[in-house]
């Protein structure tokens, strides 16, 4: 099979404003009173957090990937073009944006809606109306550090993961300690056990935090044979720890299909900043400048950092995508 052009590849990001009232009284009015031990992991509001990630997300995009052909942010009724608009006026030939509301991709089960669950709609990603076969999912906390070219992503029509295989019993063995204590913990390695269970595999493909090549046919294909599947893990208003991530059922599908290809090295920044450590930022993002070799990153719940710590990234990353914040 001939791969298909670097213009074919798009790039999909889920989001959403947390300092929407109105978003945040709807949700509030679904989630009633949370349920003891209930976590950020299930419904905690740094998961809705917004400090503008996006728009830096978006400038890694066109910094990095301008080969993009576009870029599909999806999100419930909400406009994030204001966010994005003063990042795309400073590149000449920005890549496009269209912006997806949830009732498109949950066309015919419109009576799932409202979810507040990421696993819900991303599980619905792949019916993103004119979507390429091949694409990248980003989340809106994650970014490019670096230029990266298609075959960084898709080796024609091969995935390219960034990780490694991990047994299924030692994978739930990790997660089950993570539950002592009584704390509802759904993390992102437990919604990759689903997703192998989901299989029937003996192992999960184990990935970080960042941005994943993906295959719309994959998915579409393996929904079609196994009716209600997209439906049922679509269904929860909030993280259950049942939902697998489409992500990793579509990595253990191109497997299975013999279209992955593992790469064990090591590109990803992981950062995930916290108040009572004031030099933690300082330390992480000096060790990121020395190493040539990362091109991805993460910043994770940057709503629970200071004030000082939220300042210091933003100008590291501003300075790092040549632009300004």
């Amino acid at each position: 099979m001939n791969p298909s052009p670097a213009s074919d590849i798009d790039i999909v990001y889920t989001w959403v404003d947390g300092n929407d009232p109105r978003l945040n009284a709807l949700r509030s009015r679904y989630a009633g009173t949370p349920a003891s031990g209930m976590s950020d992991d299930t419904g905690g509001t740094t998961r809705y957090a917004n400090l503008g990630e996006l728009a830096w997300s978006v400038a890694s995009v066109n910094r990095f990937i301008p080969w993009a052909r576009r870029i599909f942010i999806v999100t419930d009724g909400q406009d994030p073009m204001p966010l994005l608009e003063p990042v795309l006026r400073q590149f000449s030939h920005p890549v496009p944006v269209e912006v997806v509301d949830h009732r498109t991709i949950f066309r015919g089960c419109e009576e799932l809606l409202p979810v507040f669950n990421s696993i819900s709609i991303e599980t619905m990603l792949w019916r993103i109306p004119g979507l390429s076969d091949r694409y990248i999912y980003f989340n809106d906390d994650t970014f490019v550090m670096a230029p990266m070219q298609p075959s960084d992503w898709f080796d024609g029509e091969r995935l390219i993961l960034h990780g490694h295989r991990m047994p299924l019993w030692w994978a739930s063995l990790l997660d089950r300690l993570r539950m002592r204590g009584g704390r509802n913990v759904i993390g992102f390695k437990t919604a990759m056990i689903a997703a192998a269970r989901q299989l029937g595999t003996g192992h999960l493909l184990y990935y970080y935090h960042t941005p994943t090549a993906q295959s719309r046919r994959l998915l579409e294909e393996y929904f079609a044979a196994h009716p209600g599947v997209a439906e049922r893990n679509a269904a929860p208003k909030f993280r259950e720890r049942t939902q697998f991530t489409p992500h990793s059922l579509c990595n253990l599908l191109a497997e299975r299909a013999g279209c992955l290809r593992i790469e064990h090295s090591d590109i990803n920044l992981f950062l995930k900043p916290v108040a009572s450590r004031s030099d933690y930022l300082t330390v992480r993002l000096a060790w990121a400048d020395r190493r040539a070799d990362l091109q991805l990153g993460c910043i994770s719940s940057l709503d629970k950092a200071s004030p000082a710590q939220q300042k210091e990234f933003e100008q590291w990353i501003s300075h790092r995508l040549q632009i300004s914040l």
